[in-house]
């Protein structure tokens, strides 16, 4: 099934339930439209001008109180007649029971701890009287991105199928603990075939009369086809007198499909796949309304020829929240960042100010000085700015403008319109509000 038609699919299927007087009565909506339009200046004198519309939908309570649907899709298109850019990347029913001694997942949902898999299939989980519980999940999995402006994201291909299962702990305050396993082949080849085990316990006591609170956290995914470590992470997150901050972590990942949000090194782009990262961040409060940071990212990546190479980010900074008393925001910080491919120096500040109730303002702006062979340009700066007005809560437009010179993106000058609507309502009852408050477990 093409894109489109799937989109089509989901609309007409979505519309038929709702239409539906007597098993939906009191059934629960809540939903999330976003519009988003953008004009883009790229580098090479080319235009771009996009319209990508996404869609949310969590239906509760249908036809049975276990019983939700939800899905989460996009129809974007190109307006200067290019492809248009469509895809479910949610649709799936859940049966939940109470608490949610069964827990049945069927269709397309996010697979857990995976930033971009989902899985068309189904995931059962249950959570018996008892210590130990357990999940398992078959179905065809599928890599999605959703950084098109970022280059050379690579994905390994997508298997026939992905099954696996897993034990965990329950009903222990404070402390975590799972064991896994999962394959992925297609074929008759097997793709990664992963026994992991993970963990973590939280503590509290008191040193120099002053409370301490510590979690520590680590899990590993073991390939069994290749007997190597698959992906590693370590954590360790510090807090004393309510004032300080610390926190640790240690990854050894795959960036192919897998590397974290927070990921900063652009020579992370140059590897083969195989990256270790070690980074930590203290934040100390001098008052409820100013805090400072210091952080540091060692990073080692395995380049094409089999030789490791290293680059590391040194920063430092301020925040400053006066959001209540003022409707002002504002973090700036410097930092050092050094690699076989370049050495840079930076500076970086984030302004939000809401200078009426209904409006707001955001302002960024970051300068580096590079030292690097490769660019002409010893400079780069972005210069971006926001204006945003909400007349209800569940409503919000907001107008952006950036101007770009970074060697990982492809735009100079970007423009865009957003537009953000959130609603909810129960089926039968007159009207519509902002979305409901609700507790998911």
């Amino acid at each position: 099934m093409t894109s489109k038609l799937r989109y089509k699919a989901l609309v007409l299927a979505l519309l038929a339930m709702t239409s539906l007087p007597r098993p939906l009565h009191g059934a629960e909506l809540d939903g999330k439209f976003t519009s988003l339009f953008e004009s883009r200046q790229n580098r090479d004198g080319t235009r771009e001008a996009v319209l990508d519309n996404y869609l949310r939908l969590d239906l509760d309570k249908l036809f049975v109180t276990p019983l939700s649907l939800h899905a989460y899709g996009k129809y974007g298109t190109e307006l200067n007649n290019g492809p248009d850019s469509t895809d479910i990347y949610h649709l799936y029913a859940q049966y939940r029971t109470f608490q949610g001694e069964t827990d049945l997942k069927l269709g397309r949902f996010p697979l857990e701890s995976h930033r971009f898999l989902t899985l068309d299939g189904a995931y059962l989980t249950m959570r018996p009287e008892g210590r130990i519980g357990a999940a398992i999940y078959a179905g065809q999995p599928r890599y999605l991105e959703f950084y098109p402006e970022q280059i050379q994201n690579r994905f390994r291909d997508t298997g026939d199928y992905l099954a696996g299962g897993k034990l965990f702990l329950q009903g222990v305050e404070g402390a975590r603990a799972n064991v896994y396993y999962s394959r992925e082949g297609k074929d008759g080849t097997v793709y990664r075939e992963i026994v992991g085990a993970g963990g973590g316990k939280d503590f509290r006591f008191n040193l120099l009369s002053s409370e301490v609170k510590m979690s520590a956290d680590g899990s590993l995914d073991y390939n069994t086809d290749q007997a190597a470590i698959d992906k590693l992470t370590a954590r360790l997150f510090f807090a004393f007198d309510k004032k300080l901050r610390l926190l640790m972590q240690a990854d050894r990942y795959d960036i192919r499909d897998d590397y974290p949000a927070d990921r900063q090194l652009i020579i992370s782009l140059l590897s083969t796949g195989r990256e270790d990262r070690i980074f930590y961040t203290l934040t100390y409060d001098l008052s409820t309304n100013f805090s400072v940071y210091q952080g540091s990212v060692f990073t080692g990546l395995r380049m094409p020829d089999g030789v490791w190479q290293n680059g590391t980010i040194v920063r430092g900074g301020v925040t400053v929240n006066f959001i209540k008393p003022a409707g002002l925001d504002l973090d700036a910080g410097v930092y050092r960042f050094e690699s076989f491919l370049a050495k840079a120096s930076g500076v970086s500040a984030t302004l939000k100010w809401r200078p009426l109730r209904l409006w707001t303002t955001q302002a960024g702006v970051e300068a580096v000085l590079y030292d690097a062979p490769f660019r002409s340009n010893k400079t780069a700066k972005t210069v971006s700015a926001e204006v945003g007005y909400s007349p209800v809560s569940r409503l919000k437009l907001a107008f952006f403008a950036e101007q770009s010179d970074n060697p990982e993106f492809k735009s100079d000058f970007r423009t865009g319109l957003r537009l953000d609507y959130n609603f909810g309502f129960a089926t039968g009852s007159p009207g519509l509000s902002g979305p409901r408050k609700e507790v998911r477990q």
